[in-house]
């Protein structure tokens, strides 16, 4: 049903997609967490075919300072935790076609071979919340709390073990992001909360891989406020990365770089996520029916 969905809503905004396909005025900026390779090298292989260039982090820092050509079809590729996919799907892809991607790392995670999130799926029906978005929300000291009691069984992997990202990194096609130890919401840290997860994840990322994280940082889920941006510039990073639906612009706020999600679907919806259609579309929908989008 997803996928008729999605042909349809193709058709309906065909001229838009072939217009946004063809914009040379800004850059294409996608992100996605956990794929199969079916669906990634199908992404890949749309985007080369119309001469997309991926450029690395690096790159995107020239674009924004005005030291690369605007002129071209650039795409600027990331993943947000440390999905094991990241490894077993998309790297293989990343060196089938010689395409860099910038990866936000959880570093905790990493360890465990989970996120906190897991196990707050994992238990739905905890005693300490109504609802799993209450976590989402409430100050970090308390959420650590609460995350601390609750049961986890680990049957399957479902992050990268180190040696992984030492691999990656030896590829030159992996570029290392900070994205807190522990997943945190910058905005429910105070500012010696986050200022600390952010070093534990470069301490760490730094003796893994040999090479340091904190050259961008992504927002953790994209929540961000004053505060914590404040926090990252003091910390010396150079760019920042949300989870705000546009494209990128000569003109955008280093600090708050937008990105579209990319994810597990047929390459059709794909591309409608990448061009900011299918998300918005949908809002439309959910706003006339009265029904909340949860984080």
């Amino acid at each position: 049903m997803r996928e008729i969905l999605a042909k349809i809503l193709y058709l309906f905004y065909y001229f838009k997609v072939h217009q946004e396909s063809k914009r040379t005025d800004s850059v294409l900026s996608i992100y996605g967490h956990d794929i199969s390779r079916k669906n990634f090298e199908e992404l890949v292989k749309w985007l080369l075919k119309r001469n997309y260039k991926f450029i690395t982090p690096y790159e995107l820092e020239d674009y924004l300072c005005g030291k690369l050509p605007c002129n071209k079809k650039y795409v600027w590729m990331s993943f947000d935790d440390g999905w094991r996919s990241n490894y077993e799907n998309v790297f293989p892809v990343l060196k089938k076609y010689a395409v860099p991607a910038t990866i936000f790392v959880a570093t905790k995670g990493i360890e465990d071979g989970y996120f906190w999130f897991d196990k707050a799926f994992e238990n739905r029906d905890s005693q300490y919340y109504d609802e799993i978005q209450e976590l989402w929300e409430m100050q970090n000291s308390k959420r650590v709390e609460i995350i601390s009691k609750l049961p986890y069984e680990m049957t399957v992997r479902k992050t990268m073990i180190p040696a992984e990202l030492k691999e990656m990194t030896e590829s030159g096609l992996v570029y290392w992001g900070n994205h807190t130890d522990d997943h945190v919401m910058s905005d429910n840290c105070t500012d010696e909360e986050l200022a600390t997860e952010i070093m534990i994840c470069q301490e760490k990322m730094k003796r893994w891989t040999g090479v340091d994280c904190n050259f961008i940082y992504s927002y953790p889920n994209g929540n961000i406020d004053d505060r914590s941006e404040k926090t990252i510039k003091n910390l010396g990073f150079k760019m920042a990365t949300t989870t705000e639906l546009n494209r990128i612009c000569p003109d955008t706020d280093i600090f708050r770089i937008p990105r579209m999600e990319f994810k597990d679907v047929s390459l059709t919806e794909n591309i409608l996520h990448i061009y900011g259609i299918w998300t918005p579309f949908f809002n439309r929908i959910k706003r006339m029916l009265g029904i909340k989008n949860k984080k």
